[in-house]
């Protein structure tokens, strides 16, 4: 009787034991950063941006001329680039209210990478309207919009520092976001000799991914 009672007990101390042994044995995968809603950051970009999965070119509805090719070279000899999230849009930040305006909006984004002309966490540029105009199937109209992620590179319209007066170039210097293209602009403006600008305002590549 002794045997059977001392058994007992020794069957419901090593149960428990064994278990915890075995929870501790598997390893478990680092939980995703959720927001107040429990959705992953990724995922909430994607949901919050307008524009997700476009690749390529912002489209400018047929009326861009363009001063230069788009390709790594040139694209290297812009004065500002980064890769920035749509915040705002709103007034033009380079008229000068006199008949040179163009009365683009002005975008404010906020900046995931500089790449080259800035640094900080926002920064506001002319850009190519929101819409194209067009009507098209091929093309529906929406060029981007809050929370559209892009990689925007461009010019100072008057002269100056880089981000005096910006203005984004279009014909493939201002693109949709994605992973390929960003490592591609880090490349080119990585190959590049600094800038006399950039080195006389400490401006550096930066990432805030």
């Amino acid at each position: 009787m002794q045997r059977l009672v001392l058994l007992s007990i020794s069957v419901a101390l090593v149960v428990p034991l064994a278990s915890c042994a075995g929870g501790e044995g598997v390893a478990s995968a680092p939980a995703q950063p959720v927001n107040a809603q429990g959705v992953g950051d990724d995922e909430t970009e994607v949901r919050g941006n307008p524009t997700a999965g476009h690749t390529g070119p912002l489209p400018a509805g047929g009326a861009a001329s363009c001063v230069e090719s788009y390709a790594p070279k040139t694209l290297a000899g812009r004065a500002f680039a980064f890769d920035g999230v749509v915040l705002d849009i709103g007034a033009s930040v380079s008229d000068r209210g006199d008949d040179a305006d163009m009365k683009l909006p002005g975008v404010t984004f906020e900046v995931r990478e500089w790449f080259s002309g800035g640094r900080g966490d926002t920064v506001a540029v002319d850009m190519q309207p929101p819409t194209t105009g067009s009507n098209s199937a091929e093309d529906p109209g929406d060029a981007y919009g809050i929370g559209s992620r892009l990689l925007v590179s461009g010019e100072a319209r008057w002269g100056g520092s880089p981000l005096n007066s910006p203005i984004a170039w279009g014909c493939g210097f201002s693109r949709y976001y994605d992973p390929q293209s960003a490592t591609a602009w880090r490349d080119a403006f990585a190959r590049r000799a600094p800038a006399k600008s950039d080195a006389a305002h400490g401006h550096v590549s930066s990432s805030r991914q």
